[in-house]
């Protein structure tokens, strides 16, 4: 439960950094929402469900003496965690050409949208799937090792009674 609470925050960090975004003039947000589109970044997406089907399924595990109601529960909680998670994926894309437009200056996307509709990069973006099933394999070997980690320094800081000095009050 301790390690939720350190990645619900570190969303929320990443989510108000995103939240600091600029208004795009139209043309620049027109070019960079064309991008996205030859890059196929909803199709990315779209690839990941398997996986994202399988740690739904991770988490929401049942042990071999589970009865069938349990099973069906399990399995009904697993396909509303798939559901939350597909549609918080599409969400994300549907504000990726505001950062796009933020990010990168107009030369930048004109080149990636000229490399993305060339077959170089139709072949890089139709392989990416390989590269992933390569690179999940090394994200959950992180994940294993890296969690207890992070969970003995909060305990550890927990245990040491670390505290942080309260903020000074704001001057007026």
């Amino acid at each position: 439960m301790k390690i939720t609470r350190l990645l619900a925050l570190l969303a929320a960090l990443a989510t108000g950094a995103l939240a600091q975004t600029t208004s795009a003039d139209p043309a620049k947000l027109a070019l960079a929402r064309e991008v996205i589109a030859v890059m196929k970044a909803d199709k990315m997406f779209d690839a990941m469900a398997a996986q994202m089907k399988q740690s739904a399924a991770q988490i929401t595990a049942v042990p071999a003496t589970a009865t069938p109601e349990q099973r069906a529960k399990a399995t009904a909680l697993q396909d509303k965690i798939f559901d939350l998670s597909m549609a918080a994926a599409r969400e994300m894309i549907t504000k990726m050409d505001q950062i796009y437009a933020d990010v990168y200056t107009e030369a930048e996307l004109k080149a990636m949208k000229t490399f993305f509709s060339s077959p170089e990069g139709q072949s890089m973006l139709a392989k990416q799937p390989q590269i992933m099933q390569h690179v999940m394999p090394l994200v959950q070997e992180m994940q294993r090792t890296l969690i207890p980690k992070v969970q003995k320094l909060v305990e550890d800081a927990r245990t040491a009674e670390v505290s942080f000095p309260a903020p000074a009050p704001a001057a007026k």
